[in-house]
């Protein structure tokens, strides 16, 4: 099947290259010429474990291609997804219109050639959205020349999208038609994975609710696994025995305690459930809850530092989880703003971190972020540690520091360290 990707952001260059591993012709497309012109060269504009090799196997077998062009993408193609960011505002209504002009392109494209064509958005969008919009803009064509629409909810976390992708736990479709064949053909990579049809709303909706319910875990595990540690209280074992219980479904999955959560998906779209609710005066007193009891934990976390009355900080760990290099509404972004103003001298070390990125959206950043631990770590008298993997920079910490652990539940074996964990 020949296949184009518009938008090439994470989840866009994720479909690429995994449609691509399984067999497709796959055109990347996006208004960001540089972002074409890395997916050309073999150079994902993204971080992701995996992709850069699978970027590799489908630009040499041929079945990857990237053009800023459109309508020349769409031409070497038959079924679209739209994969284009759908960023919200400050009271959480959802921004379309990336996704819009997508659309509309789409549309004067299948004016001009006359081609049949299917159309599958993948980005998320609120309920309602495909039946009130996207078939407002395609209105305008000929009956005979409109296009199958279907919703793909993608379920990708940032860190393990590749595995996300082809181990995923059922794939979701909206539709509003029967003829569903060519979509069944690409989906059904794997027989053991469920392929669930269902409306368009039902559809745009599912993805609102895994992640209000993960940001439900996140946000219940930190606040009550906080409450037992002021009762002396074995965390880690109370923790274990929690998980334990499968009668009930439980995935362990963020449901320990650690580090607030931030990234481009769950923030934005609890803010677009806020939104949703507002618009029919719906009140959701648990869901509202989420967001300030994430804001006290990055507050109790501050409180901590500031209690040492450092005089510099080393910051293990600035992208809002392990495994990329995403400083989207980073708690650990935060926490460093707020330390740099009240602290002596700060810095950073993450092996994550893309310095190109993080030079265009927080230039300020930049200066403070070392090349290795020991360079982080010089003359620290505090260590706080935001994320996995501090465990292989032990003989780094300078025999003075304090190190303060937000992330999980990690127990480290140092001696002549104060090792404390956040209560």
């Amino acid at each position: 099947m020949n296949i184009a990707v518009f938008g090439l952001g994470y989840v866009g260059v994720v479909n690429l290259v995994c449609f691509s591993k399984l067999g497709h012709n796959v055109w990347g497309c996006d208004i960001k010429s540089q972002k074409v012109d890395a997916i050309a060269k073999g150079k994902s504009p993204i971080y992701e474990p995996g992709v850069d090799e699978l970027l590799e196997e489908g630009l040499k077998s041929g079945r990857i291609n990237a053009n800023s062009d459109a309508q020349l993408v769409l031409d070497k193609t038959n079924v679209a997804l739209i994969c284009v960011g759908t960023p919200s505002t400050a009271d959480g209504e959802v921004n379309l219109d990336f996704t819009l002009n997508t659309t509309l392109d789409i549309v004067d494209y299948i004016k001009r050639t006359g081609r049949k064509y299917t159309v599958v958005y993948r980005s998320t969008i609120p309920p309602g959205t495909i039946e009130r919009l996207i078939k407002e803009c395609f209105s305008e064509l000929d009956a005979s020349l409109m296009p199958k629409i279907a919703f793909l909810p993608e379920f990708l976390r940032e860190g393990s999208a590749i595995n996300d992708f082809f181990n995923c736990s059922r794939v979701v479709v909206g539709s509003n038609t029967d003829d569903n064949e060519e979509l069944r053909q690409l989906l059904s990579f794997d027989e053991k994975i469920p392929l669930v049809f269902t409306d368009f709303r039902t559809a745009e909706f599912v993805k609102y609710v895994d992640n209000a319910f993960h940001a439900i875990k996140i946000a219940f595990a930190n606040e009550v696994y906080g409450l037992g540690s002021h009762y002396g209280v074995d965390v880690k074992k109370a923790n274990e025995i929690f998980l334990m219980d499968t009668h009930l479904n439980i995935a362990p999955t963020y449901l320990r305690p650690g580090l607030p959560f931030g990234g481009s998906c769950l923030p934005k779209d609890l803010r677009a459930i806020h939104h949703l609710a507002a618009e029919k005066n719906y009140v959701m007193p648990v869901v509202s809850s989420i967001i300030p009891s994430n804001n006290q934990l990055l507050n109790k976390m501050k409180s901590l530092v500031n209690e040492h009355s450092p005089r510099k900080v080393a910051m293990f760990g600035l992208t809002f989880k392990s495994g990329t290099d995403d400083v989207r509404e980073s708690p650990m972004l935060r926490l460093f703003y707020e330390l740099r103003e009240n602290t002596e001298e700060i810095s950073i070390f993450d092996k994550d971190i893309n310095i190109s990125t993080l030079r265009i959206e927080h230039a300020s950043v930049v200066r403070y972020v070392a090349s290795t631990a020991e360079e982080a770590f010089e003359n620290a008298d505090l260590i706080v540690v935001c994320k996995k993997g501090f465990d292989d920079y032990l003989k780094a910490i300078p025999t003075s520091a304090t190190v303060l652990n937000f992330y999980q539940l990690m127990d480290f074996n140092i001696s002549n360290k104060q090792i404390k964990l956040y209560s």
